[in-house]
C-alpha cells in the first residue's frame, strides 16, 4: 500500500532535509507512529498472544474445557448456582478472557486511523490484491475476529478498502501459523482439509465477489445516512518540529481512540450479554443426541454469531471429537466458531453496509453447513 504525503513550503532560514524530494519533517509524524507500533505489536505479541497461543497448544486435549465462549476464569459459580448467576459469571469471563485482545486492536485499529489522517493511502482497484493485503496483515496478527473489529475499522475509517478490512479480520484468527498446527494436530486431517479449503473460498472467492456487487449496487449508501460515519481530516503540515510532531501524532491518537472506544466497547459489552445468553439457554446435550439437518441449521445461525477467543473454536472441536460428538456437530463449530459474530456483524451493519454484514452472515451460516454435510464423506 503506498502513501500521499503533502508539503508545505519549508520556514525561512531552515535547509530542508529532503528524503525522496520530501523535506523530513513531512517524515517526522510517520516515525512517530512507526515506533509506536513496534512497541504495540511487541507488547501483544512477546507479552500476551504468542505465549498464550503456545500454552492453548499445549493445554488442547488435555483440559476439560469450562465454556465454549470463554477461556480465562475470573469468577467461578456456585456448586448450586442459579440462572442469573450463571449468566453473570459467564458474562464477566467472557470480559477477562477478551480483554487483552480487544486492547491491542482498539490501539492498533487507532493507529492506522492516524496513520491514514496523517498519511492518505492511494487505494488500489484491484479487490483481490487488496483482499491479499489484509490476509497478509491479519495472519500474524493473531487476534480473534471480534478483537480485529477495531483494526478493521480503523482501516475504512481510514479510507482503506473494506476488502482489506474484511482479509484482516478473517483471516487473523484463523491463518495464524499456531492454530493451523492446533486444528492438524488436534484433529484427523480431513477436519483441517474441509475448514482451510472454505476459508480460502471465503478469502479468494467469496469475499472479492461480494465486495465487487457491494461496490456496483451501493456507492451511495454513505450518501444515504447522512453524515458519513468515517470521514477524517487530513493533516497536511509539514514544519513542525519533531516534537511538535510526535505532540499531534497522539492528540490525534487520544481523539480517535475515543471515537473508536464509544463505538466498540458498546457492542463488545452487548455481545458478551448475547453469547452468555446463549450458551446458558441451548440444549446441547439434546443437540448432540443425533444429528438433524433443522437442528444443525438452528445451531448454526447462532454458532456464526457467538464472539470467542481466538483459538477457542479448534480446542472446542477438539473436545467435541474426543468425546464423541457426532462429526457434523464437530465440523460445523470448527468452522462458525470464530469466522465471524455478532461483532463483525455489528461494526459492518453501521459503518459498512447492512446488505454486506447480512450477506456475510448468511454465507458463514450456509458454508458451516456444507462443511458439516462434507464431513460426513469422510467420518
Amino acid at each position: 500500500m503506498t502513501y500521499s504525503f503533502s508539503q508545505s513550503a519549508p520556514p525561512i532560514g531552515r535547509r530542508p532535509i529532503l528524503i525522496k524530494g520530501k523535506d523530513v519533517r513531512c517524515y517526522y509524524p510517520l516515525f512517530v507512529m512507526l515506533a509506536m507500533a513496534a512497541i504495540i505489536l511487541l507488547v501483544f505479541w512477546f507479552g500476551s498472544r504468542y505465549p498464550q497461543l503456545f500454552h492453548k497448544m499445549e493445554d488442547m486435549g488435555h483440559h476439560q474445557l469450562l465454556s465454549f465462549i470463554w477461556n480465562a476464569e475470573l469468577l467461578k459459580a456456585s456448586l448450586n448456582a442459579g440462572f442469573i448467576e450463571r449468566w453473570w459469571v459467564s458474562f464477566v469471563n467472557w470480559i477477562w478472557s477478551m480483554r487483552i485482545g480487544m486492547s491491542f486492536g482498539l490501539a492498533l485499529g487507532t493507529l492506522l486511523h492516524t496513520l491514514f489522517e496523517f498519511y492518505p493511502p492511494k487505494i488500489g482497484g484491484n479487490i483481490y490484491l487488496n483482499t491479499l493485503k489484509g490476509v497478509v496483515m491479519g495472519a500474524p496478527a493473531a487476534v480473534c475476529v471480534n478483537c480485529a473489529v477495531p483494526v478493521a475499522c480503523g482501516l475504512t475509517r481510514g479510507k482503506a478498502n473494506v476488502e482489506s478490512a474484511l482479509g484482516f479480520m478473517f483471516s487473523s484468527p484463523t491463518l495464524n501459523f499456531i492454530v493451523v498446527s492446533m486444528v492438524f494436530a488436534g484433529l484427523p486431517w480431513y477436519y483441517g482439509a474441509i475448514q482451510y479449503s472454505l476459508i480460502a473460498l471465503v478469502l479468494f472467492v467469496f469475499v472479492p465477489l461480494i465486495v465487487h456487487w457491494h461496490n456496483r449496487t451501493n456507492k451511495d449508501e454513505d450518501d444515504d445516512q447522512g453524515t458519513p460515519t468515517c470521514s477524517i481530516p487530513l493533516y497536511k503540515e509539514c514544519e513542525e518540529t519533531f516534537l511538535q510532531s510526535a505532540k499531534h501524532v497522539v492528540r490525534e491518537y487520544g481523539k480517535n481512540l475515543w471515537k473508536l472506544i464509544k463505538t466498540a466497547v458498546p457492542f463488545m459489552l452487548v455481545a458478551a450479554l448475547l453469547s452468555s445468553l446463549a450458551m446458558e439457554l441451548l440444549p446441547l446435550k439434546s443437540i448432540f443426541a443425533e444429528v438433524n439437518p433443522l437442528v444443525l441449521t438452528g445451531t448454526a445461525l447462532i454458532t456464526v454469531l457467538l464472539p470467542i477467543p481466538i483459538a477457542l473454536d479448534v480446542m472446542t472441536a477438539q473436545q467435541l471429537y474426543s468425546q464423541q460428538v457426532p462429526p457434523p456437530y464437530v465440523m460445523l463449530f470448527l468452522f462458525t466458531l470464530g469466522t465471524y459474530s455478532f461483532l463483525p456483524m455489528s461494526y459492518l451493519w453501521t459503518e459498512v453496509s447492512k446488505k454486506l454484514a447480512i450477506m456475510l452472515y448468511a454465507m458463514f451460516v450456509l458454508l458451516g453447513l456444507v462443511a458439516a454435510f462434507t464431513v460426513t464423506l469422510f467420518a
